[in-house]
C-alpha cells in the first residue's frame, strides 16, 4: 500500500515535487511518523511501515496536493 501524488509533465514537475515533499516533512514531523518516499517519473510515492498510519494520513493531511491510495495486494 502507498500514497501517490501525480506530477506535472512541464516546467513546474521540480517545483510541485519540492512543494510535496515539503508538505510531507512538515506532515510527518508534526504527527512523528516515520515514512519513505520515491519518485517514479511522474509520481511520487510516500509509504508506511504500518497501516495505521493511512488512516491518520487521510484524516489530517490538509495540503492543496491531491493523492491517492493504492493498494496493491499480489
Amino acid at each position: 500500500m502507498f500514497i501517490e501524488f501525480k506530477l506535472p509533465q512541464d516546467e513546474s514537475y521540480g517545483y510541485v515535487l519540492n512543494l510535496i515533499r515539503l508538505d510531507i516533512v512538515d506532515w510527518a514531523s508534526r504527527y512523528d511518523i516515520p515514512y519513505t518516499q520515491k519518485t517514479i517519473k511522474y509520481t511520487h510515492r510516500l509509504a508506511f511501515d504500518q497501516d495505521r498510519y493511512y488512516t491518520v494520513f487521510a484524516t489530517t493531511w490538509n495540503s492543496k496536493m491531491e493523492y491517492q491510495l493504492i493498494d496493491r495486494t499480489w
